[in-house]
């Protein structure tokens, strides 16, 4: 059985440490296999979203919203043109989520669920200056 697995690490504001308030993570509107690893989603309909089933590394179900923000493509004023993955917040503060962190979200083939677990960085973002050439990426990616 295939098994995929997509990573993010988190920053400040995906952890909630900056006390902002954000539409859930961004999905690269570029990145087609993320996407596709997440359900199509119908550009004809204005704002279409989907709910990913999910179980976090507890057996907890949690339901996420995968969202074509697209009011640009469908009002004369609209703005919006992104996807994001929604209702994290949530979870992220119960499992105390840190900028540096990572998110990983896997499938395996043929199964009608995601799991979802949060892998603690060894490394906080103030580490950062104490390490130069440490590379930190942001978005998210396939691990292989």
């Amino acid at each position: 059985m295939t098994k995929r697995t997509y990573r993010k690490t988190l920053s400040a504001n995906d952890a909630g440490e900056t006390k902002s308030h954000q539409a859930g993570m961004l999905i690269p509107k570029a990145d087609h296999e993320l996407r596709a690893f997440l359900g199509e989603l119908d550009p004809a309909t204005k704002n279409p979203r989907r709910t990913i089933f999910c179980f976090d590394e507890h057996g907890e179900k949690i339901e996420l919203q995968f969202i074509y923000y697209n009011n640009k493509l469908h009002d004369k004023n609209g703005t919006r043109n992104e996807f994001r993955l929604t209702c994290l917040t949530g979870y992220l503060r119960q499992s105390g989520a840190k900028s540096g962190d990572e998110l990983e979200l896997s499938k395996d083939e043929g199964q009608d669920f995601f799991k979802l677990r949060l892998i603690a960085s060894s490394h906080s973002e103030e580490d950062t200056d104490e390490m130069p050439n440490r590379i930190v990426l942001r978005g998210w990616r396939r691990i292989h």
